[in-house]
């Protein structure tokens, strides 16, 4: 700060010297002896010359425009004092816009405004006249040549916060960082219903924030009607373009079905709802980007498209078109299939399930899909689900199958199990069997579907506390899970009270090791249960 003599006066320094006033000091910093923090004391001083920063000297004294005095018992609060005037040549900076309503500068729509919080704690008024109705967009948007960028990005990078107000001074909306999430920058969309005077507060996200913006208003124009009545004509098989303007928007598309059946309504991105003209939802709700819909009436349907999230404002093709699906979606309209002939089918569209039936003579039995990622369930004629496998085509597998579902003594421990191999199964009553096709990943897929008999593996132990083998304390019991997702169960008769041990271990000889090295180097779990199937313990890897 320049050692020019100084005055110290009794009054409030305003923008301009030579304004006198009593009391607080500039730009709502507060009352004298209101708390102020080392950096917006530091921003405190206004003139362009020798002044952009003022420090704190040994003393804790901070000299600008207004005195900051530290706290005598504090080494962290700082207050304003006083204020000093000097005899300096230094002018003062100018104040863009101003910071009351009142003062407000006037804009119009679609014309940027430059604007700059030049202190902390500074606020820039904005107008502008409204003369129709609609949505509209409020912004204070970042300057983007390199040097207004740097400037901002030294200015606590631009940071800015909005606030809308109608002409009674009554808050519309208010927002920090705009809907991209991307700046620091400020944006409102709003659905203005009356014409008239509108007005918007800029400010900076902290006191010590002091950027560069530019202020703009602009009318959004929709695409899309927002409701039935507004809707937008389609026809069937037409694509129809759109894009969801601001956030929250909802585009509605109509469409005249002539004849029934099952129809796909769909949009590239964004999520969907359809409804008839009554406005009843016929869809699931979903954020799948389309839904197919079996129409039993002829007539008038919507469908909505939406962003799939506030801040998710994507462009979009929409479209309805008619499918035949090419099997039922239930075993009572399931595709009836034969021993060891696989059979096309298509997952086409999210959400569709293809149903296969067979007669079966007991056996065993494997019911899978190849070609394609998908999940495979198996019923009885009961609609009782005996299994379920996830089947994901993946090339990178050295074997045909890397998994097992197992019989149905096992499915009440292991519901499920990740296996390329489809769902295996005991069948000893011969009878209808139903097989249930769907997506793994909710996407369409194609796939090829067959029931082939197979012999299955030896089992040494049982499956389920039901048939497990009985051992005795003390007494090893040699084990061997044959092939993948096998357990083992075993049962024991404790006479007596006390602590007892349960393991395994592996074989000591090379030609056993050997073996279990092939099988994953014996890598076992042990679980152990009460007599009501109470799991009371659990160990992988240890000495337990």
């Amino acid at each position: 700060f320049p050692h020019e003599s100084e005055a110290t006066l009794d009054m409030k320094c305003g923008f301009m010297i030579g304004k006198s006033c009593e009391g607080e000091p500039p730009n709502g910093w507060g009352d004298l002896g209101t708390d102020v923090n080392k950096r917006a004391c530091k921003r405190a001083c206004k003139f362009d010359v020798n002044c952009q920063y003022v420090t704190l000297d040994k003393s804790g004294q901070c000299t600008s425009w207004q005195d900051c005095a530290r706290v005598a018992d504090s080494s962290s609060r700082f207050v304003w004092k006083n204020c000093k005037f000097t005899t300096s040549t230094m002018t003062p900076r100018f104040d863009d816009h101003g910071d009351t309503i009142a003062d407000a500068t006037q804009i119009t729509v679609g014309t940027a405004e430059r604007g700059e919080l030049e202190s902390g704690g500074d606020k820039d008024y904005f107008c502008v006249v409204l003369n129709t109705t609609g949505q509209y967009s409020f912004a204070a948007k970042l300057p983007q040549h390199d040097f207004l960028l740097r400037e901002a990005k030294e200015a606590a990078h631009g940071d800015t916060t909005i606030t809308v107000y109608d002409s009674e001074g009554n808050e519309l909306g208010f927002n920090d960082d705009d809907y991209d999430g991307e700046t620091y920058a400020s944006e409102l969309h709003l659905d203005i219903q009356e014409k008239g005077k509108y007005c918007m507060k800029i400010e900076g996200y902290s006191d010590d924030t002091m950027p560069i913006y530019d202020v703009l208003v602009t009318r959004i124009i929709d695409d899309h009607g927002n409701s039935i009545g507004d809707a937008t004509r389609i026809q069937v098989g037409t694509d129809t373009s759109g894009k969801i303007d601001y956030p929250h928007d909802v585009d509605y598309l109509c469409v005249i079905l002539k004849a029934h059946g099952l129809y796909l309504f769909g949009a590239t991105r964004g999520r969907i709802s359809v409804y008839d003209c009554d406005g009843n939802q016929l869809s699931h709700p979903t954020s799948a980007p389309e839904q197919a819909v079996d129409i039993q009436k002829k007539g008038k349907y919507c469908m909505t498209v939406e962003g799939g999230g506030s801040f998710i404002m994507p462009a979009y093709s929409a479209s309805v078109v008619p499918i035949t699906d090419d099997h039922g979606n239930s075993a009572d309209t399931a595709t009836t299939i034969e021993v060891d002939v696989p059979t096309n089918g298509e997952i086409q569209y999210i959400g569709d399930v293809d149903f296969f039936c067979i007669d079966l003579t007991s056996g065993a039995y494997r019911f899978v899909t190849e070609q394609g990622d998908t999940t495979v369930t198996v019923y009885d004629s009961d609609g009782n689900e005996l299994g379920s496998a996830d089947i994901d085509d993946d090339d990178d597998d050295d074997e045909d199958y890397d998994g097992y579902i197992g019989f149905p003594d096992i499915s009440q421990y292991y519901d499920y199990c990740d296996d390329n191999s489809g769902v295996e199964l005991e069948i000893e009553t011969a009878g209808r069997y139903c097989m249930e096709v769907e997506s793994s990943n909710n996407a369409r897929t194609g796939y090829v579907a067959v029931v082939t008999p197979f012999t299955p593996p030896f089992d040494d132990h049982g499956n389920s506390v039901d048939n497990a083998t009985r051992i005795e304390v003390a007494i090893p019991t040699r084990g061997e899970l044959e092939f993948e997702c096998d357990v083992d169960f075993f049962c024991v008769n404790l006479a007596t009270s006390g602590t007892f041990v349960f393991k395994t271990e592996l074989p000591s000889h090379e030609l056993l090791l050997l073996s279990a090295k092939k099988r994953e180097h014996g890598d076992t779990t042990i679980t152990v249960y009460d007599s009501d199937a109470n799991q009371i313990g659990y160990n992988d890897d240890g000495d337990s």
